[in-house]
Formats: C-alpha cells, structure tokens, sequence
C-alpha cells in the first residue's frame, strides 16, 4: 500500500530535523501526481508559510502551489471551531467559553487541545463537495516534534477514557478510528543520521505501541555523500600534503567530512535494525533555502520510496 493510497499522512520527529520540509516536498509530489493536497499546520506552527514565500496561514485553505493548499490549526481556533458546530451560535461561544472560568478550565482538560486539532483534521478528511467528491484527496499533518507528537497521537484515546460516553465520546472515538486506522492514515518519522536523532526516533518507535502498524516510512534527513575510500584519501593525504596552507586545510575539510558521513551511514544502519520499516534518505543540499523544484525532486524520491509507482 503506497503513501497515495492513505488519505491522511502525519509526519513527526525530533525538532529540527526538517520535518516541515519533508511535508512540503511531500505535498508538491503528491499534487504534481494529480491529489487535491492539503498540509495542515498544528499546534500553530507557522513554518509553511516560509517555504512557499507567504507572510502567513491561517485556519482557512490557503494555495500554496498548483493543486496544494496549507492551513494552520490552533488549539483555541479548533475548540471554537467544535463548540459552534455544537451549539450552532458563535456569540454564547464567546459569553459561554472566552472567559476567566471557562478558559483555566478548557486548559487544564487532558488532551483536549490536541484532540480537538486531530478533530479537525477528521473534518476535513470526511469534508464532501455538493456532488459528494472529497474535498481533499490527501491530507499531510505537519505534526509536533518527537514528545507532543505522541502525545497527540494518543489525545483521542486519553479523552475516550476520561468521557466514557456521550457525545464528546463519539466525537473523538470516530477521530480515533481514523487517525489508528493504517488503511486510512500513514505514519512518517523523520531523523538526522546523528546520535540524538537516531536515539529519540528509536526510542519514539517503542513508545508508539499499537501505532507503529501505522508507521510506513522512516526519512533520514540531510546525509551526505558516500565518503572516500580509505585508500584514496591516504593517496591524496600523501600527494598533496606540502606545507601549501589550503591544501592543508582542504585535506582537514575532507577528513572532516569523511568522518561525518561515516557516522551518518552507522546511525542509519542503527535505524534500520531498530525499525521493521523501510528506510530511505535525503541528502544533504548547500543551502536549507530549497527552491520549489528541489522539494518537488525530494518528495518524489519520498513517495517512491512509500510504493507509489
């Protein structure tokens, strides 16, 4: 089952890794191969906006690019957003909720915030056209780093528990079925081939339980090129080497750099014998500032490597 075939694809990982890079470039593959894409920002994140030269998103569908879309989903917009379906009236939503009562109290809730922001992703997803045609075809979460993204995941099943019935029961049981449900949502983590990475998305993996069935793709991020042979670095060490200053430090560059990659390639081989996933890799590129080509090559290499033809 390929990447395409989910409708729902939640992307986490440690901060910092380019988690949001990879949703970009996953949503340009994903409309360039004719989805109606949208990427959804929670927990007000912002950092779509940046990618696709906007000043910012907001809780309504913005164009990004041909057939791409962004939103970004805060945790007070989301509960505003649920309780005026409820009630129907937005003004005794502000008499009732806005205030210094309501407002302490709607914080202190377990799992509120993040279940009402995974409630709105189940919106969208169920969310029909007059002619009954999705609206959306494929729906991309720039989810929470590493910790909050697990705590996220598991928001709907902490809210059952807490309710035990009625409606706010039913509400986060449907949103439950669809986000735990592999058939419908794909689970994608993204890690640096370093120490900590490697370490925390390992760690994130064992801690997922009945989601890791979800899990179908792990990203390394930014690796570099496949180093030198020992030999033909030794060869050009002792050709060049000659008291000349930058080549000197040229060679140090290299050996650097050769070292680096050399704890890449072992913090990925600890990857793949810790995650029963497939495994893929992005390389390292000179500038983070990436052009809309460049996503679109990656998330090419993303979906390919998820079984899309």
């Amino acid at each position: 089952m390929s990447l395409l075939d989910r409708r729902i694809l939640l992307v986490t990982g440690k901060g910092g890794v380019g988690k949001s890079t990879v949703c970009a470039a996953l949503g340009l593959a994903a409309a360039a191969a004719g989805q109606k894409t949208l990427i959804a920002e929670v927990a007000g994140n912002t950092r779509m906006a940046e990618v696709f030269g906007l000043r910012s998103l907001g809780y309504e569908p913005t164009a990004l690019a041909r057939n791409l879309y962004g939103l970004s989903i805060t945790p007070e917009a989301a509960i505003e957003d649920y309780v005026v379906q409820t009630i129907k009236v937005r003004t005794l939503f502000k008499l009732a909720f806005q205030n210094r009562v309501m407002g302490p109290f709607m914080d202190a809730v377990p799992g509120l915030h993040d279940a009402v922001q995974l409630g709105k992703i189940f919106d969208l997803e169920r969310d029909r056209s007059a002619l009954g045609r999705r609206s959306w075809d494929l729906i991309i979460v720039d989810a929470p780093a590493t910790g909050h993204g697990l705590t996220m995941l598991s928001a709907p099943r902490s809210m059952m528990e807490l309710t035990r019935g009625g409606p706010i029961f039913e509400g986060v049981r449907q949103v439950h079925d669809i986000i735990d449900d592999p058939r419908i949502t794909a689970i994608l983590l993204v890690a640096l081939a370093e120490d900590m990475p490697v370490n925390e998305t390992i760690e994130l993996w064992g801690r997922l339980g009945p989601s890791q069935a979800s899990v179908a793709l792990c990203v390394c991020n930014e690796m570099s090129a496949t180093p030198i042979p020992d030999e033909a670095l030794w060869q050009a060490t002792t050709a060049l080497r000659g008291g000349e200053r930058a080549l000197d430090e040229a060679i140090e560059l290299t050996r650097g750099a050769r070292e680096r990659a050399l704890r890449q390639q072992h913090n990925r081989q600890r990857l793949q014998s810790a995650l029963p996933i497939p495994t893929t890799e992005l390389p390292l590129r000179p500038s983070r500032q990436l052009s809309l080509d460049e996503l679109l090559s990656m998330g090419q290499t993303l979906l390919k490597a998820g079984g899309a033809a």
